[in-house]
């Protein structure tokens, strides 16, 4: 990535002071930066952000800031591999929180996105969320705050929200009234979900959802470009889990976005990576992506799609993968936490753990997707959940032969304390002690 495009890309998130506004940009042809959206509240945000799920620590944001990255998605659930406060540390180092844009003392700056917990649903405990936000980052303002899910199900919460997401929107309609949030929005939305956010006071400003090539959310996309049109509402499709991890989790052996044929056929045509094809026929189609990497080269290459185009028919090509994953699923299903809601599962494989932490140090558990290393996370160990303090507990549902390890929290060198595999002739519920054993891998 040369110099020019770096001070450029500074420069994608910089409204005019005066009206709070930048202009949209809606053309993407070889020599335009990554396209943007201007959201409903009139500021314009790159459609290329950089996700910080599963470990993206303070350093890895000031990379990715170094590399020109102006939009950071956060939240506040440390047990999904979140991390609010490093990220706000990082982008007030940095000097580019809105603040110092704001007093003049940046010419720019990083919008930065966070999300609440479906345990803190409800007014008061939203109130108090919003606040934590404000705490941890140093800032006075936000630039958007999501509900992370719209409600809890079985093992995600550690108790019972106060209320609902409605009670929640009702509090994040007043911040927006106040001025201490700039934009306002949700995950994980169906039809009926949609249809309820449209009659609010304050209408969402980003819808976040799960949308890769195989899992293309066509129906609701097209709703939310049909409210775009008609000019009355403006809501921003941002995605997560672009570049297929979501298949990973619901127990594919490998990856098959970054193993796909086509996709990599084509990455091969024009000498760029799966995920930057990914990254350009999403964006193209006005969808926002939010790639996670603590690799800086992968930060890069992720936000530099410029260099080359697809064509219509290869854009087609992509567009037809939708519903058909490639690759094998092991029998043994999805690792999960009950995310139907809280239904149980007829699947003879699924193990119900107990996780409590016996050794003297915070852990971090991480699954180990099949093939990959045990003893060395090359990044992919999906972290699932903390055990911060002595006899904490982590209630998981997982399945025959999946792999977890267990590393102290917050450590830069990631050594293994202890590790295990997934048996069910130990029972459909399984209490497992957490000790550092270290010395014995």
């Amino acid at each position: 990535m040369n110099f020019s495009f770096l001070a450029l890309c500074i420069l994608c998130l910089v409204p005019d002071k005066s009206k709070f506004q930048a202009s949209a940009s809606t053309e993407d042809d070889t020599t335009s930066l990554p396209p943007t959206f201007t959201l409903s509240n009139n500021i314009t945000i790159p459609l290329i952000g950089l996700g910080s799920a599963s470990g993206v620590r303070y350093s890895n944001v000031q990379s990715a800031i170094d590399a020109g990255y102006t939009f950071v998605d956060t939240a506040q659930s440390s047990s999904w591999g979140y991390h609010e406060a490093e990220v706000g540390k990082a982008i007030k180092d940095a000097k580019r929180r809105w603040e110092d844009w704001h007093s003049g003392e940046s010419d720019g700056y990083v919008f930065v996105q966070t999300k609440i917990h479906p345990q803190d649903l409800g007014y008061g405990a939203t109130k108090k969320a919003i606040q934590l936000s404000l705490e941890r980052m140093e800032v006075t303002s936000l630039d958007s705050v999501l509900i992370h899910k719209p409600r809890c199900w079985e093992g995600i919460c550690t108790r019972e929200p106060e209320g609902t997401w409605e009670d929640s929107w009702v509090a994040l309609e007043e911040a927006v009234h106040d001025g201490t949030v700039r934009s306002i929005g949700i995950c994980d939305v169906d039809n009926s979900l949609l249809d309820q956010l449209l009659t609010k006071r304050i209408g969402p400003t980003i819808i976040q959802n799960w949308f890769d090539p195989f899992h293309q959310d066509k129906e609701l996309r097209r709703r939310i470009q049909e409210i775009n049109e008609k000019g009355e509402q403006k809501v921003l499709y941002q995605a997560y889990s672009t570049l297929g991890t979501q298949w990973m989790m619901r127990g594919y052996t490998n990856n098959p976005v970054l193993n796909n044929p086509i996709l990599k056929s084509l990455a091969k045509k024009y000498s760029v990576s799966v995920p930057q094809v990914v990254i350009q026929w999403a964006t193209r189609q006005g969808v926002m992506v939010l790639p996670a990497s603590r690799n800086r080269s992968h930060q890069e290459s992720n936000l530099d799609i410029s260099g080359f185009r697809l064509s219509d028919a290869e854009m087609k090509s992509i567009d037809a993968l939708d519903g058909h994953p490639s690759g094998k699923i092991k029998p043994n299903g999805r690792l999960g936490r009950k995310q139907d809601g809280g239904r149980s599962s007829n699947n003879p494989n699924e193990v119900g753990l107990q996780l409590v932490n016996k050794a003297k140090v915070p852990l971090d558990v991480f699954w180990v997707p099949e093939g990959a290393d045990i003893m060395k996370d090359e990044g992919d160990h999906v972290k699932v959940g903390e055990l911060n303090r002595h006899a904490d507990v982590l209630n998981l549902n997982s399945y025959h032969g999946h792999v977890f390890v267990f590393k102290e929290h917050g450590k830069s060198d990631e050594r293994v304390l202890n590790h295990f595999v997934v048996d069910k002739g130990m029972g459909g519920s399984q209490h497992h002690e957490i000790k550092d054993r270290s010395g014995e891998l």
